[in-house]
């Protein structure tokens, strides 16, 4: 009887922790969010998991390739952009900024649902925080059709456990059974850590099944006629995965709800019956014949905390407009466009068509690399978010490949100009394609001499914008006689630049015409080299020009 009462306090006590835990937990989460909307998010991020979902797709469904992305610090975009609650939201929100352009009525939508009620927006969040576990990084693989693989000696396992519960039960009648309930017990744990290397990944992804679930149940409200391209199917996929749910809440722990000490019994529980095991032979089939409604279920779960993170940006954003996408070869006209990652920034306006391009001059650190990065970035974002950093922006739909930042390759072997000739000739063959394309450079060829880069570079500029061609290219250089080259192709623009009492100044304005200043030897003399070198640069410009 005593043992009875002390049991029944025992558990009294755990279900009161576990229910204090939640409210505070609930509290907490409610002012975080209230505090971080609108704002971005300081966080270590892993983003080799977060890309695990984009590289595991098909390659057809790619949009931005790994240079690209390189080229336009579209990680660093990413991490600012990325206020989701959830891991599959994280890896949604990076798979859209990288794959062609799809569904953007129902992302725009969800992102006004999101913005337009607080109370559904806050409770999605408060959902999708369930989702927050690093394991869910891995939810997708379980659609693959070979995440598990069950075999037919693998009902050893739900009767191993049986045998092990039944004698448990009958030691009350007989007490000597104790003994072999705990030598079944024991050999349970070397079971688990025997097969804790192989089955382990699966079993940890499996585990954020039911939260998954859940969490889907609980957004199902937001799925409508105008969002059905990503919500719609929700409710028919949850019940098609009824069974999947009962069988996979049996190990689902949520560690942010629940009271450590319930948790750690409950994990106890669950090594020593091998609960997820037997969970993953019950289990394994259904998930083969289930897969699709399950990978639709990811999805869905993922793009609708996307949307949310997108609500939070805009909500927060100085200046942001909605895209509005004109037919291939219309021009593209944008308006005061700026950087989302640059603080206070001077908004550029630029029109121009296919097949003119646009030539950016200046000196160095006068911008044209950022403004190469700005527009590159924001026709990637208004294609895949619907969003853009200006007050205007109307374009066709492009795909965006840069040719912008590099290095000597140490690994292969390969010097800088080597792997930038690799990259142009990639360019040039995509450009070969029906589709426009919007061609980014800096700095073409700087490997190489001066006759020969101008030469190279001009051939590869003028190919990229031949008569007919759906293609815009921006490149930007310093050297002049490209420029001149061009002038029958290309628009050129200048970012200016002016010497003052302090130095070297940039107001980082886009104008019309090549650069004209000429302050690299005045900088030089600015920076205290000797009288007779800047004499003799001087002198030896003035002959260069002469010639």
């Amino acid at each position: 009887m005593t043992a009875l009462v002390a049991a029944s306090a025992i558990m009294l006590a755990l279900g009161a922790s576990s229910l204090w835990s939640s409210w505070w937990y609930r509290r907490r989460l409610r002012a975080r969010l209230a505090a971080e909307w609108g704002r971005p998010r300081e966080q270590t991020r892993d983003m080799d998991a977060i890309a695990d979902r984009f590289r595991c797709q098909d390659v057809a469904l790619r949009s931005i390739d790994d240079r690209t992305a390189a080229d336009l610090l579209l990680d660093a975009v990413f991490a600012w952009l990325d206020r989701t609650e959830s891991r599959v939201g994280q890896q949604a929100l990076y798979r859209r900024l990288r794959s062609a352009p799809r569904s953007l009525d129902a992302f725009e939508a969800l992102v006004d649902c999101a913005t337009a009620d607080a109370g559904v927006r806050r409770r999605a969040q408060a959902a999708l925080a369930r989702l927050h576990d690093p394991s869910a990084y891995y939810l997708h693989r379980l659609t693959r059709p070979d995440a598990i693989d069950p075999q037919p000696w693998h009902i050893v396992y739900p009767l191993w456990t049986l045998a092990i519960v039944i004698a448990l039960a009958l030691a009350f009648v007989w007490p000597p059974l104790v003994l072999v309930a705990a030598l079944g017990l024991f050999t349970n744990i070397v079971i688990r850590i025997v097969t804790g290397r192989r089955v382990s990944s699966q079993i940890a992804a499996f585990r954020q099944l039911g939260p998954l679930l859940s969490v889907a149940h609980e957004l199902v409200p937001m799925a409508s006629a105008e969002t059905a391209a990503i919500a719609g199917t929700l409710q028919d996929d949850l019940a098609a995965l009824r069974r999947i749910g009962a069988i996979a809440r049996w190990v689902s722990r949520d560690p942010t709800t629940t009271a450590d000490a319930v948790f750690l019994a409950l994990e106890y529980v669950n090594m020593f019956l091998l609960a997820d095991v037997n969970a993953l032979y019950f289990i394994g089939r259904q998930l083969q014949s289930r897969s699709a409604p399950l990978a639709r279920i990811v999805d869905a779960v993922g793009e609708i905390d996307a949307t949310i993170a997108i609500a939070s940006v805009r909500s927060g954003a100085a200046c942001w407009t909605r895209p509005r996408f004109v037919a291939s070869g219309e021009p593209m006209r944008l308006s005061d466009l700026s950087h989302p990652l640059v603080e206070d920034p001077v908004a550029n306006s630029i029109a121009l068509a296919p097949p003119h391009g646009v030539i950016i001059t200046g000196s160095n650190m006068s911008g044209k690399s950022t403004f190469l990065r700005t527009v590159g970035v924001n026709i990637v974002l208004a294609q895949t978010i619907h969003t853009v950093f200006a007050r205007g922006y109307e374009a066709p739909v492009y795909a965006v490949r840069t040719c912008i930042g590099g290095g000597d390759d140490l690994l292969s072997g390969k010097s800088y100009y080597l792997a930038e000739v690799e990259a142009v000739v990639s360019l040039l063959r995509a450009s070969e394609r029906r589709d426009a394309h919007f061609f980014i450079f800096d700095e073409l060829f700087r490997g190489t001499n001066a006759v020969e880069r101008v030469a190279a570079a001009e051939a590869v500029l003028n190919a990229l914008v031949a008569t007919r061609s759906p293609h815009v290219a921006m490149v930007a250089t310093h050297d002049a006689e490209l420029v001149d080259l061009l002038r029958d192709t290309y628009q050129v623009f200048h970012l200016t630049d002016a010497i003052g009492p302090n130095g070297l100044t940039f107001d980082y304005r886009l104008a019309p015409g090549p650069a004209t200043s000429r302050n690299a030897i005045a900088l030089l003399e600015l920076s205290g080299a000797p009288e007779v070198v800047v004499r003799r640069a001087l002198d030896r410009a003035a002959a260069l020009d002469r010639r």
